[in-house]
């Protein structure tokens, strides 16, 4: 019986941790999404490959996250990720409005919309440690056209039954929640072809 324990145990923590390496070192947060009819496979979605032209010139868009003063601390390496991060989600939402009605699209793009915010979050701890004027350059920073055509799309898709607090599951980001939980009921109004992954 104690050597059963102990194999349980032993086995236990070997499957956290491959988790843990699964979800943190290697990024593959969307195998953790619930599933069910709204939700397919995030690595099967089509709308990844569809938005690349978005990322091939991020310097020519002027309507992408900048920098609105000399005076700053922000790091060039998490200036290209806001960039390239916003220019990505802003395709998925806004260009492709109707991609997040596909089953394997809508999974990747709540993955994506977890990662869109966690790299908000990650930008504004670094800048609480040199305080409020570098707070503000990146709020500043993250309120781009591109950043307001995402919260608009993101309000759009909340009230319209699209996007609902039961697909992010245990991962719903924070500034998103009260959003979903004010249109909660809301019907999906997606395309039946499209809800069904046609």
């Amino acid at each position: 019986m104690n050597f059963l324990m102990r194999a349980a145990f032993v086995l236990g923590g070997i499957f956290l941790g491959v988790n843990l390496i699964n979800f943190f070192v290697l990024g593959h947060s969307g195998d953790y999404l619930p599933g069910g009819e709204r939700m397919g496979e995030w690595k099967a979605a089509k709308i990844r490959e569809a938005c690349y032209p978005a990322l091939e010139h991020l310097e020519g868009d002027g309507q992408l996250p900048k920098l609105s003063t000399k005076d700053h601390r922000v790091d060039w390496r998490d200036l290209t990720s806001a960039k390239e991060i916003t220019a990505a989600l802003n395709c998925y939402l806004v260009t492709h409005p109707n991609a997040i009605c596909e089953r394997d699209n809508r999974a990747y793009i709540v993955d994506y919309i977890g990662r869109y915010f966690a790299k908000f979050d990650e930008m504004m701890n670094t800048a609480k440690r040199y305080g409020e004027s570098e707070m503000s350059t990146v709020r500043d920073l993250w309120d781009s056209p591109r950043n307001r055509a995402i919260s608009a799309a993101l309000m759009q898709d909340a009230s319209n039954g699209r996007l609902i607090t039961a697909d992010f599951g245990w991962t719903v980001p924070a500034p998103i929640k009260p959003m979903l939980d004010r249109y909660k009921g809301a019907t999906d109004n997606c395309p039946r072809g499209l809800a069904a992954g046609a």
